[in-house]
């Protein structure tokens, strides 16, 4: 892939920091999915402040 391709593939924002827009999804990822349930469990188990819980 030439440089002027790669450089039509990402888009600059704010200086240095570089935004593509074909990122891989992580939503089925082993880790992430098991540190998902974690924090659901973690979650249930303690709680969150009532300040801090939607308002139904």
């Amino acid at each position: 892939m030439s440089a002027i391709a790669k450089k039509d593939e990402r888009k600059e924002l704010k200086g240095r920091a570089i935004v593509r827009e074909a990122v891989r999804s992580y939503e089925n990822d082993p880790f992430f999915v098991k540190k998902t349930e974690q924090a659901r469990k973690t979650l249930l188990r303690v709680g969150l402040p009532d300040d801090k819980k939607k308002q139904s």
